[in-house]
């Protein structure tokens, strides 16, 4: 038979990362056609609907299995057995591959995953005879339209199943020879020709090595190691995941496995289905799996003949109308096995594991089925008593059960006598490798019924006394008479006459060819579905739009073969016919294949949570459930080079006052430790996710953890397990708020979320170990980062690193002009003019050490400059002298010198450029301070229409901490000592000396600040040392935060001096600490200077402070009110205090525009035209 081997072959594909399936969190809510099951049926129809350009999603129950994965062993194998019993329960994981139905009468053996029973199949392509669609059962539509179905519909099947028999080329197989003795035998006895009944078997192997196939899979020839039933390990076997689903893939479908369907019922709001379904995650069982939907135009059920009827039935009890014929016709196919055991030759009777079929390729079995003795053309015989005969492999895992069953627990009819080599081979245990198994497919009656099963919630098999068909005879005698030619022991299926029958009481029958529940019929009092494949509604003609059955469960009767070449033509036909009627143009054309660089997957994580609480939605309040799987597919992206470290997020939210049942997750994001925009030196874990009710209404819920250390001896514990969550109407929070929620993770869900931590698509244990440790010491190190008791996160400002993006100011289009100016002094300042209108205009005049960026900064959504100008107010800016942005702010000065010449050569500017007498005036701390000494001085007088004081002015009342620096009088001494000045400004260049002063200034901080305002910045404890907290670090975003670089920087240490005279006094004194501007000051209105100084006050004044002002006592304000009104009792004076705010928060605070401005806006607006 020649030399060739595919056996010794040394071409091998990696499969170790290659994956159709994606990750549940990838699951939208809505899709053109959802196809449940991936067996023949539902891979068919997943790629010709993808082809025809549809949005197309896949959901399969099982897991995928790529080559390599498949058990070998008994152990293994056993590992992935579920085995359900009717009336009883289920054993075994749901989304095990070997699915076992035990029901009284008949076990039925399906394979659960990823390309459905293909997975575990003989790969036998055989035609059924063609007599058997002549039975007028089928419809009489399809029966019309056999000639396209055998020709168009089968060469499509074909084109992608390619079978082909086992090459002449390869070695003789030892049971191929067997099963040609038995045939003569039986040609003999049946008055046959042999030649004809014996026959080699299209099989769907590959036995050539292929770099890529039509579908773009590399596939290695087969090395005939038998293991065809139990998966195929090298990838040669062209199962579903080989052909039709990668196919479906390429062409845009979404393949979602570990997924069961519970129910299809009619969208309430819209003409399409809405699909009931669960999750199945092996590691995520420990909190209760709750159904989810999602929707679709069209629904194709493909979940075989247990499944789609299974589905079908819940469907029914769901609501939806249906035949009263679900679940009748169900036929096992005929299905029978036996054994000739102990024969006189060596068969090479079961599958070897690949390390065995390695090193000893010329003891390989050969594939499961390469054979068949075609018993379907006996003259005189009806259709129904045909079968056909094949010879059978069971694979490697079942090695240990098969031969203890044969050897010990059955005692056959031995077909020789007397034979003493025969009998010493049983007693020394080398019968088992002179057995061979006999495969019988034929016909029965298809009068079984599929039942819901109440007590495991499955269908099983009501099929009573079908052990006693005349045909399962018939079939026995003929294995018999096989046996004989072979010299063997005959052993019928224990399940039918043997042990467990005897047992049972019961001629039980094993079928791995389950058919029929959902059978075809002229309307729905004949049959559950058309001759194409739509349910009826009822027992009536109608159909239900956009809802299918194309697999093995529409088969009305018996085939009399292995079905997977008649399901593939009948799901091609029922496709064809689908587009035809929905006006769909499927691309058959079409070459384009996988692209294996989008199947490769990496190393993921996954994990589930379930947290709990209390909605409140208008006046109701009820209970809210939130259970959520957290998952990431590529967990090094997420960890070492996502800076929000986001992952996917798939679930549900159960709350009864939003909906009676639990509402979907989709488009779910997580962020995990990503730096907060809201609150300084925090970190979140953000949740942003649509929700969709069976109801058919949208929401959007987002929520976050924040992660603050508030106390020292904080672990964070309260952080990571609170949600705060707020629920909008529609798919963004931009529809109406209508619910919040505070959810808790109860203690006991802590252990149970950290037992579902699992690690996706790792290729062994030691890459499973080593991510999740890479997991677990990031979110530790995070924590200890955060919480740990002697950490510190100081990151220095890095000025070589490229400069950041900065958002443009929304001006609409409008150019900012600038205008130098020189004081009489020589001093170059500048104006900076944003016209937003005819308002005004309005001068902002800043604080020491900053510049008019604190008026226009871009890190907040909404500025000072930019709220004014939309409020169409010609907004001016001054730079000062000791504005950060000019060389001046380098130079002694004092407030004399800035009250004598910068504000009134600002305003003088802004006056001579507008044609205005007069101007409004918003001056924030030391900005107030000079411009009111500018007013009492008499430089400004009837210039100003009105004034905001903002935090200070001529009333400077310390805080307690600014008051003993100021009476230790520590600006002196430093002005004293040749210090010129001190700088905000820190970066990681700094020289020794200045990282022992960021120490410094940061231990300063931290004693002299609240421990929910300490933080890691070092320009941000450089100026709590200057001037005190200037802001609550809850009212600045993150971003601001980190750029306190760009906004202080020098302050001049001779004005500081100036300043603390100030505090000393506690009102505006002159740079020698008397009293030019208040002459007499505690005399007050008794003194007439003090009167005439005062008089340039009677001008409108609004004064603000900060409720949590740490540089300026709210004193400051309250006390310059009450000397105005005293002078002016006319005049309109107002104060406001800002909850919650500190200083410089109120001009730069993330919430200002919406918590400060408004109070600005309206004082100005009272005077706003000149």
């Amino acid at each position: 038979m020649g030399s060739a081997s595919s056996s010794s072959s040394c071409f091998q594909p990696n499969y170790g990362d290659f994956y159709l399936s994606s990750a549940h969190s990838n699951i939208d809510a809505r899709y053109d056609v959802i196809v449940i099951g991936s067996g023949y049926g539902g891979s068919i129809a997943a790629s010709r609907a993808a082809r025809a350009g549809k949005k197309v999603c896949v959901l399969e129950k099982g897991r995928e299995w790529r080559p390599g994965d498949f058990p070998e062993t008994e152990l293994n194998s056993a590992k992935e057995v579920q085995m359900t019993f009717h009336g009883n329960k289920t054993v075994g994981d749901p989304t095990s591959l070997f699915d076992f139905v035990i029901s009284p009468d008949v076990a039925v053996l399906q394979g659960c995953g990823l390309g459905g029973t293909s997975l575990i199949n003989a790969n036998v392509a055989l035609d059924c005879d063609p007599r058997v669609f002549q039975d007028e059962v089928w419809p009489k539509t399809l029966r019309e339209d056999l000639e396209t179905m055998n020709n168009t519909d089968k060469k499509r099947a074909l084109d992608m199943l390619q079978p082909t028999v086992y090459p002449e080329k390869f070695p003789e197989l030892p049971k191929m020879s067997r099963m040609a003795k038995a045939a003569a035998h039986i040609a003999d006895i049946e008055s046959l020709d042999a030649t004809k009944i014996f026959k080699r078997t299209p099989l769907l192997v590959n036995f050539n090595d292929k770099e890529k196939n039509s579908a773009g899979i590399p596939q290695p020839a087969c090395i005939s190691c038998g293991n065809c039933c139990g998966g195929c390990n090298t990838g040669a076997k062209n199962t579903l995941n080989m052909n039709y689903l990668p196919d479906a893939k390429a062409h845009g479908a979404k393949i979602f496995t570990q997924v069961e369907v519970r129910g299809v019922v009619k969208d309430p709001v819209s003409d399409g289905w809405r699909v009931h379904y669960v999750h199945h995650l092996r590691k995520q069982k420990s909190f209760k799996v709750k159904e989810q939907i999602v929707r679709a135009n069209v629904v194709i059920l493909g979940a075989g003949a247990l499944g789609s009827t299974d589905i079908l039935l819940k469907s029914q009890a769901l609501g939806l109308e249906l035949s009263p014929n679900l679940g009748k016709r169900f036929t096992t196919n005929g299905d029978a096995v036996g054994f000739s055991y102990n024969g006189e030759s060596v068969v090479r009777h079961v599958g070897k594991p690949l390390v065995k079929i390695r090193k000893k390729p010329h003891k390989a079995p050969g594939p499961c089925v390469t054979s068949i003795i075609d018993m379907r053309e006996q003259e005189g015989k009806t259709v129904d008593q045909c079968f056909v005969l094949e010879d059978g492999t069971p694979p490697s895992s079942t090695s240990l059960p098969y031969n203890i069953v044969i050897r010990f627990l059955e005692s056959g009819k031995d077909t020789t006598s007397g034979d003493v080599q025969k009998t010493g081979r049983h007693v020394i245990g080398k019968g088992m490798k002179n057995t061979i198994a006999f495969l019988a497919v034929g016909h029965d009656s298809a009068a079984g019924e599929l039942q819901l099963d109440e007590e495991t919630d499955r269908v099983w098999v009501n099929y009573p006394n079908i052990g006693e068909s005349e045909n399962f005879e018939r079939v026995r005698s003929t294995m018999e008479h096989a046996t004989t030619s072979l010299k063997g022991t005959f052993i019928p299926n224990p399940y039918w006459a043997g042990l467990a029958a005897k047992m049972r009481d019961t001629k039980g029958i094993v079928t791995v060819h389950p058919l029929g529940g959902c059978g075809m019929g002229e309307t729905g009092a004949g049959g559950v579905v058309t001759h194409a494949g739509q349910v009826f509604v009822g027992d009536s003609s109608e159909v239900h739009q956009g809802l299918y059955v194309l697999d093995g469960s529409v088969m009305p009767r018996s085939l009399g073969i292995n079905p997977c070449l008649t399901i593939s033509m009948v799901a091609e036909r029922g496709m064809r016919l689908m587009a035809e009627e929905r006006g769909w143009s499927i691309d058959f054309e079409s070459s384009k294949v996988l692209d294996l660089e989008s199947t490769r997957a990496r190393p993921g994580i996954r994990f589930t949570e379930r947290l709990g609480g209390q909605m409140t939605i208008g006046e109701n309040t009820g209970p809210c459930e939130l259970i959520l799987t957290i998952e990431s597919e590529d967990v090094e992206q997420m960890l070492n080079e996502d800076e929000t470290h986001q992952a996917r997020v798939h679930g549900n939210l159960t709350c009864e006052i939003l909906s009676s049942c639990p509402l979907t997750v989709s488009n779910g994001y997580f962020t995990m430790f990503s730096l907060s925009e809201d609150k300084v030196q925090s970190r979140e874990m953000t949740y942003t996710l649509n929700l969709t009710s069976a109801e058919g209404a949208v929401y959007y819920l987002k929520g976050h953890k924040l992660i603050h250390k508030d106390s020292a001896f904080e672990i964070g514990k309260k952080d990571t397990t609170r949600l705060e969550i707020s629920v909008y109407k529609g798919e963004s929070e931009d529809g109406d708020e209508i619910g919040k929620a505070k959810l808790q993770i109860r203690g006991g869900d802590i252990v149970k979320k950290l037992s579902t931590i699992e690690v996706t698509h790792a290729s062994g244990k030691l890459e499973r170990l080593k991510w999740k440790t890479k997991f677990c010491t990031f979110f530790m190190g995070n924590m200890w980062q955060i919480y740990g008791a002697f950490t510190s996160g100081c990151t220095p400002f890095d000025p070589t690193a490229p400069p950041r993006e900065k958002r443009p100011l929304k001006l609409n289009g409008t150019e900012a002009k600038v205008y130098p100016i020189e004081t009489e002094d020589g001093v170059e300042l500048y104006l900076t003019r944003y016209q937003g209108g005819p308002k005004g205009p309005v001068m902002l005049v800043h604080g020491m050490g900053v510049s008019s960026k604190i008026f226009s900064l871009d890190t907040v959504d909404t500025n000072l400059v930019e709220f004014l100008f939309a409020e169409g107010y010609d907004v001016w800016l001054l730079e000062w002298r000791a504005s950060i942005m000019l060389p001046s702010a380098n130079e002694k000065t004092t407030i004399d010198l800035c009250a004598e010449y910068d504000v009134p050569a600002g305003v003088k500017k802004i006056l001579a450029v507008t044609n205005q007498k007069d101007i409004q005036i918003l001056a924030h701390c030391a900005g107030a301070a000079i411009t009111c000494a500018s007013i009492l001085a008499g430089k400004l007088h009837g210039k100003v229409r009105n004034l905001i004081i903002s935090q200070s002015g001529f009333i400077n009342v310390p805080t307690r901490l600014n008051w003993f620096k100021a009476h230790l009088k520590l600006p002196q001494i430093l002005y004293g000592i040749g210090v010129e000045g001190l700088t905000a400004y820190t970066d990681s260049e700094q020289n020794w000396m200045g990282k022992i002063l960021d120490q410094f200034f940061e231990g300063t901080a931290d004693v002299t600040t609240a421990f929910d305002q300490h933080c890691d910045n070092h320009v941000c404890h450089r100026i709590t040392f200057l001037y005190g907290l200037l802001y609550e670090h809850c009212n600045f975003n993150s971003a601001t935060h980190e750029t306190l670089h760009e906004l202080f920087g020098y302050g001049d240490a001779k004005l500081l001096k100036h300043f603390a005279l100030c505090f000393a006094k506690e009102h505006l004194v002159n740079d020698e600490g008397k009293d030019t501007y208040l002459p007499d000051f505690k005399k007050g209105l008794k003194s007439q200077e003090y009167k005439d100084k005062i008089a340039f006050m009677d001008i409108p004044i609004q004064f603000c402070s900060g409720e949590k002002n740490k540089a300026f006592d709210q004193a400051s304000t309250a006390r310059a009110l009450q000397r105005v009104a005293e002078a002016h009792p006319g005049q309109n004076y107002e104060r406001f205090v800002v909850p919650d705010y500190g200083h410089i928060d109120c001009i730069m605070g993330k919430n200002a525009a919406t918590d400060v401005f408004p109070y600005f806006l309206r004082f100005l607006d009272k005077y706003a035209e000149g």
